[in-house]
């Protein structure tokens, strides 16, 4: 007689029994596994912020990298209406009186007015030219002025030109607009017909009419006269770009130009400070707490070591500027025990004040100013397949390898419970058997003549 639930034959605990032999094996074994993960996810998440902090720290090399980042200009207009006005690292602190007399304007010319600008105009070729540049527009049978324009804007010769449509009490007209301002830049429009006489009778000799002069951009500066063919007028004094916005040569406006230290030095605190929190973070993420006996996720991780090496021995280093070697000391930047940076305000004025070169050298030689030197050793680790996704790439394959650890001893397990289930049934099944033939051997010698039963 077969058994219909474990352990009514032998009268044991069989589901509990299996249930601690699996778990003896089973939980250890479960408990390595989940340190492992937890030490995956930890490295995962700390290499996630070391990369952020890198590019944190990176954000402000970048301003120290840039020459024009350590000789910013501070331009002032007063309350001038008529220009604003940037300057790069060549323009010297100096005071201007400019008078803006014209601003520079683009050539703009017209054909006749039609009723209807959605009619038929003629058939031939338009040519066009700006600046000495030509090309030219086929006109179809049936082109109306918006197909015109499309194919003076959509031409792949247009060397300048914008057509437009304007309507108004006299009608629909085609606009013809050079695209850059100056006198250089005049819009030059030839009719050809091939059939009739439309194209002639609306863009030919006599029918162009002027809308807007092509015009020269005229300032005075310091009463010198110049003309430009742009309203953005480059280096007439050096370093310097006048936007112009209006016009009134009666009216002088003072411009200012001033090496801006202030600007300087904040680029040069900015770097300081990105510096050290990024040596807080990595002393963070590679301790060892002794009094809780923790280790952080980094610690004595060797991509860690060798970016705090690196960092090291490049800001410690010397670079040759004209000549002379100059260090991060010389400028009043300082280095404490703990590798953190600190300023001597007092010497880094005075060395943006007096010696702008020296500065700039330090931070921005090629290959071996601290700031290039810096952004590169960072960019090899931050950058798209850099050491830092190759680690991420290897901490995915480590994960992957252990979810299928996971799986494989899961499922061996399983095999073992399944294995002990099978023995121990089978073992109350025979225990079963005995007791039942135990139990009847027993009767039947109770019903024995002469046995008394107890």
């Amino acid at each position: 007689m077969a058994l219909t639930a474990t352990g009514i034959g032998s009268g044991l605990d069989i589901n509990t029994i299996v249930k601690v032999l699996v778990d003896a094996e089973k939980v250890p074994k479960e408990a390595i596994f989940d340190k492992t993960e937890a030490t995956i996810e930890a490295k995962v998440s700390a290499i996630g912020t070391l990369k952020s902090q890198l590019s944190t720290f990176q954000d402000a090399l970048e301003k120290l990298s840039d020459p024009e980042s350590l000789n910013i200009r501070k331009v002032s207009t007063g309350d001038s209406s008529y220009f604003t006005a940037s300057a790069d690292k060549n323009a010297q602190s100096g005071s201007y009186q400019v008078q803006v007399e014209q601003l520079a304007q683009q050539h703009k010319v017209a054909g006749g007015n039609v009723a209807d600008a959605s009619a038929a105009v003629g058939q031939g070729k338009l040519d066009l030219s700006v600046n000495g540049k030509a090309f030219s527009v086929d006109v179809e049978a049936g082109d109306s002025l918006e197909a015109i324009a499309k194919k003076v804007n959509e031409s792949a010769d247009n060397s300048g030109v914008t057509a437009t449509i304007i309507k108004s009490d006299g009608g629909s007209r085609l606009v013809f607009s050079s695209d850059e301002t100056g006198t250089d830049n005049q819009v030059s429009v030839t009719a050809t017909d091939t059939v009739g006489s439309g194209l002639n009778d609306m863009f030919g000799a006599g029918k162009l009419e002027t809308l807007q002069e092509a015009k020269n951009a005229i300032v005075h500066i310091d009463g010198q006269k110049v003309t430009a063919q742009s309203n953005e007028i480059e280096n007439a004094i050096t370093g310097v770009t006048l936007s112009l916005t209006d016009a009134d040569v009666g009216k002088t406006s003072t411009l200012k130009v001033e090496q801006d230290n202030e600007a300087v030095k904040e680029n040069v605190k900015g770097f300081v400070d990105a510096y050290n929190t990024l040596v807080e973070s990595i002393s963070s993420l590679s301790k060892y707490d002794s009094e809780k006996e923790e280790s952080a996720a980094l610690q004595g991780d060797s991509m860690i070591r060798s970016i705090e090496s690196q960092m090291r021995n490049m800001i410690s280093s010397r670079v040759d500027v004209d000549g002379e070697t100059i260090a991060l000391y010389d400028i009043g930047i300082e280095t404490d025990r703990y590798g953190k940076m600190s300023i001597n305000d007092e010497k880094l004025d005075k060395v943006i004040a007096e010696d702008m070169g020296s500065l700039e050298g330090l931070f921005t030689t090629p290959d071996t100013g601290i700031a290039t030197s810096l952004d590169n050793l960072v960019e090899g680790y931050v950058k798209s397949g850099g050491l830092i996704d190759s680690r991420d790439n290897a901490l995915t394959n480590d994960q992957k390898r252990l979810d299928e650890q996971r799986e494989s001893f899961s499922l061996k397990m399983e095999m073992l419970q399944a294995r002990l289930f099978k023995q121990f049934n089978a073992m109350d099944l025979v225990v079963g058997q005995l007791n039942q033939q135990s139990a009847g051997l027993v009767d039947r010698l109770n019903s024995l003549p002469g046995v008394v039963g107890s």
